[in-house]
């Protein structure tokens, strides 16, 4: 058995595959629970993935590190911000201007990555075959696979997959007493494994690499007391009658949101951590800004939705709901339609319909056609009244909403978006991305009313 600890939908090839039936997903929150985290520990191999929260992790780590210990197998993915494993190294982000400069090489060989040619590692477009490698390369469509590396390996590690020109380490294995630890730092690498590639042996081979392991199924170790976990919500002090906003980021302890929190450059905004797990929604209260970040984990997100919605009725606040979210499931009155996302089309130019609306709306002070064309996950609704900046128009009809602010069927000021800021901000991937992020934040800086 192979358990996958999941901390929302995970990420999937594009086809299919019996390799598949092999995994069992499981919610990475189940570790909390004695006898989920027993059975969790008794698998033949663990899957981390890239969406899970690190600080949750962190709280478990003597455990994770015992099942290695007692010769289990275990793929980390992701961008590793706070360590949950012994060994474990930080991902550093890597400055990049081209293609080739984070283009993936084989440097050691390893069975996952067995028969693969790794250009269908660097240039993946989502559809197979719709440009050639050489117009992929011109056009710099190329990334996907990582976009970092990583540092102050643990002794006696195994650098497989080196970085750019100078290799730098970007997929790395070492062991633990019998065990052994495989890190991929970047998007999951079990959605990798597509048929249309040569990268269809991937999966099979990643099956085959974590049942292979000599697990003993060590005693597992309990849970520390739920109040020595990560960060609380900050408790910035401000002085009396500043006219600076009090901005909250909601998050769920993934390495998107951390290392956004973490960024140098949004310092300035002072924005403050509440991490859902272990944060009260009372906290919201004292918030002039609430920014519910991208991705969240939904049963994380549901325990906040009241406090949410009574953060609505207060004239004095800003609420920002990032995309993922399914907002239509509690969002009053929002309605919401399934598009697919067209990853590239900030590299290839493609129309993939995104139109900007209102050009005298003074949001456009802030936001730039760049910061909010670069994609997206499908199609808002929102209510009469509300103001679509950016709609999707296709077959020459306008056939929903991508981004709206709504200051009329609420008391505070409202603004929604299908895009997902935070999560490619704190990737470090997509420079549109990073600019609605800092566009949003200016915007509710300037614009900030202090209470009387």
């Amino acid at each position: 058995m192979i358990i996958r600890l999941i901390g929302g939908k995970p990420m999937l090839g594009q086809t299919d595959t019996t390799w598949r039936g092999a995994f069992e997903d499981v919610d990475a929150y189940d570790l909390d629970d004695d006898a989920a985290r027993a059975r969790i520990l008794s698998a033949d191999g663990l899957v981390i993935g890239g969406g899970v929260d690190h600080l949750l992790l962190g709280k478990h780590r003597e455990a994770l590190t015992g099942f290695v210990r007692a010769g289990g197998r275990v793929l980390v993915n992701g961008q590793v911000v706070k360590p949950f494993i012994d060994g474990l190294a930080v991902w550093r982000k890597l400055e990049f201007r081209g293609a080739q400069d984070v283009r993936p090489h084989p440097v050691s060989p390893h069975p996952v990555w067995a028969g693969i040619d790794y250009r269908d590692l660097h240039y993946r477009t989502g559809v197979p075959g719709t440009h050639s490698y050489e117009r992929l390369e011109e056009i710099g469509v190329a990334g996907f696979y990582g976009r970092g590396y990583h540092l102050d390996l643990p002794e006696g590690a195994t650098v497989v997959t080196g970085i750019g020109q100078y290799r730098l380490p970007l997929d790395y294995s070492y062991r633990i007493g019998s065990g052994e630890v495989l890190v991929h730092g970047g998007n999951d690498l079990e959605s990798f494994s597509d048929d249309q590639y040569s990268t269809r042996v991937l999966g099979p081979n990643l099956v085959q690499w974590l049942e292979n392991g000599e697990c003993t199924a060590a005693e597992p170790a309990s849970a520390p007391a739920p109040a020595a976990v990560g960060p609380r919500s900050s408790a910035v002090s401000r002085k009396e009658g500043s006219a600076a906003p009090r901005i909250g980021l909601l998050h769920c302890g993934t390495f998107q949101p951390l290392r956004t929190l973490a960024d140098p450059a949004l310092a300035p905004y002072r924005m403050e951590s509440v991490y859902l797990p272990d944060a009260d929604p009372a906290v919201l209260a004292d918030l002039d800004v609430v920014i519910v970040s991208d991705r969240l984990h939904q049963g994380q997100l549901a325990r906040f939705v009241p406090a949410i919605l009574e953060a609505l009725s207060d004239p004095g606040k800003t609420v920002i709901v990032l995309g993922e979210n399914k907002v239509e499931q509690w969002l009053p009155g929002v309605g919401y339609s399934f598009r697919p996302t067209v990853f590239w089309m900030w590299r290839t130019g493609e129309d993939n319909g995104t139109r900007l609306r209102l050009p005298e709306d003074p949001m456009w002070e802030f936001l730039t056609p760049w910061s909010v064309s670069w994609h997206h996950h499908g199609l808002l609704h929102p209510r009469p009244g509300a103001r679509s900046l950016v709609v999707m128009e296709e077959d020459g009809a306008e056939s929903g909403t991508l981004l709206y602010v709504d200051e009329v069927n609420q008391s505070a000021r409202l603004l929604v978006t299908t895009m997902d800021p935070v999560y490619h901000h704190g990737s470090g991937f997509m420079p549109g991305a990073s600019q609605l992020l800092y566009s949003l934040l200016r915007w509710v800086t300037a614009t900030h009313a202090p209470r009387a």
